[in-house]
């Protein structure tokens, strides 16, 4: 039976993801923005601007982390992780961040009708792994808090997996 045949969906009230993952009641947010640049030339100060950025952003209470990414010559993404929605909003408002979004419109790739190609969107953390959570420069563990805890009991809970099926 191949998985899309299958009319199984999987248990809110499951303490695991579908990939297995502690699942958390959390206000952090993970924000991805992608850029499609005019020209390759323009990602190396598009990552500049991005360093300007994220430097001015470590002022704001509830900034995480924020990372550079790049899919290739022509596109790249910002990856950033806030405690809460307040931060996200500080941010918005922050000059540097004002200044370098005001700017970017001149590097985006334009479509046929003349539409930057740039999107953005924000995802709920809502399950974290159970297992090697390294990543230099991030205490994960000080940044989700009490959910911490909760993601140690699950994670001590073993592998047990629960799926439910509507097709009885």
């Amino acid at each position: 039976m191949q998985a899309t045949d299958r009319s199984r969906q999987w248990s809110d009230e499951s303490p695991y993801s579908g990939a297995g993952f502690a699942r958390i009641d959390t206000t952090m947010s993970c924000v991805l923005t992608r850029f499609r640049l005019r020209s390759c030339l323009l990602v190396i100060p598009f990552y500049l601007s991005f360093l300007q950025v994220r430097r001015a952003a470590r002022d704001i209470e509830g900034f995480v982390k924020a990372i550079f990414l790049v899919e290739d010559a022509h596109t790249c993404y910002t990856l950033s992780l806030w405690k809460n929605d307040c931060a996200i909003v500080d941010f918005g408002s922050l000059r540097a961040h004002v200044k370098a979004a005001n700017s970017a419109f001149r590097s985006i790739h334009k479509d046929k009708l003349g539409r930057a190609e740039i999107w953005s969107a924000q995802f709920r953390l809502w399950a974290v792994s159970c297992h090697n959570l390294s990543w230099q420069g991030l205490d994960l563990q000080s940044s989700l808090g009490d959910q911490w805890e909760r993601r140690a009991r699950v994670a001590g809970m073993g592998a047990a997996v629960e799926v439910s099926s509507d097709a009885q």
